[in-house]
C-alpha cells in the first residue's frame, strides 16, 4: 500500500488520531487530506485539512503549540491514520494537555469537570497518581502510605532491596520471577518519584531526548592529556 491507495472519503478527508509517542494518552481526533498526510511527512509537523475554513493548517501554526511527527501508521482498511506526535506545549485549545478531559458517567451524563490528568498515560501513570493519592491523603491500612511515613530513607532502601532482587531473578533465568520482581521495582520507583515529586512524563520526556542517540557517554579527558 503507498499514498496513492489510501481510502479517502467522497470529500477526500480521513480520521486522523494523534497519540502522544512517550506515554500512548490520545491527544486528539481531526482530519487529513492527501496534502495533509504529505506535507506533515516532509516538515515533520503535523498538518490537517480543517473542514470548518476549507483549509489546510498546521498545528500549532498560531499558538506554537506544534505536533512534531514521530511516527505515522495507517489501519488495516487504509481508511483512518494513526500519527504519533510529541507535543510542544498543550493540544487542547483548552490549555489541557489532551482534548479528551470530559467522562462520560454510567447514568450517562458528561462530567464537567476537567478530568485530563486522570486520563493520560498508561498503567504507570496511573499508578503513579495512586501514589500520589496516599501521599495527599494516608491511610493506615495503605502500605505506600507507610512508606512515605518512614521518609526518604525507607523509600530508597526498597528500591534498593527490590533491585537486588530482580538482579538474583535475572540470574536464576526464571521469567515469572524476573517479572514479578521487576514490578515490584517499577512501584517502589514511582513511590521514590513521588516522594520527589517528579512524575513519569518528566522520565519520559528525558528519555525521548535520549532517543536515538547513543547511550555512551564521551569519557572524560584527564587534565593535562
Amino acid at each position: 500500500m503507498n499514498i496513492g491507495q489510501l481510502k479517502f472519503d467522497a470529500h477526500g478527508l480521513m480520521p486522523a488520531v494523534v497519540q502522544d509517542w512517550r506515554d500512548g494518552s490520545v491527544l486528539m481526533v481531526a482530519f487529513m487530506n492527501r496534502e495533509a498526510v504529505e506535507k506533515t511527512l516532509a516538515a515533520k509537523s503535523v498538518h490537517f485539512w480543517s473542514r470548518s475554513r476549507k483549509k489546510l493548517w498546521e498545528k500549532g501554526e498560531t499558538s506554537g503549540h506544534k505536533l512534531m511527527l514521530k511516527d505515522l501508521f495507517v489501519d488495516c482498511d487504509g481508511d483512518t491514520i494513526l500519527v504519533k506526535a510529541e507535543p510542544v506545549g498543550p493540544t487542547c485549545h483548552t490549555n489541557e494537555k489532551t482534548c479528551f478531559f470530559q467522562r462520560l458517567k454510567d447514568d450517562g451524563v458528561v462530567d464537567e469537570k476537567k478530568t485530563a490528568e486522570a486520563f493520560g498515560g498508561g498503567i504507570l501513570d496511573q499508578l503513579y497518581r495512586t501514589i500520589q493519592d496516599r501521599k495527599r491523603t494516608p491511610s493506615a491500612e495503605s502500605y505506600t502510605s507507610k512508606l512515605f511515613q518512614g521518609g526518604i530513607d525507607k523509600v530508597l532502601k526498597k528500591v534498593v532491596e527490590e533491585a537486588g532482587e530482580v538482579v538474583l531473578a535475572a540470574k536464576g533465568g526464571k521469567k515469572e520471577e524476573i517479572v514479578y520482581e521487576t514490578a515490584d521495582l517499577f512501584f517502589h520507583t514511582l513511590v521514590a518519584l513521588g516522594y520527589c515529586d517528579i512524575t513519569p512524563e518528566e522520565v519520559y520526556r528525558e528519555l525521548a531526548g535520549r532517543f536515538g542517540k547513543s547511550g555512551l557517554r564521551p569519557e572524560k579527558t584527564e587534565k593535562g592529556s
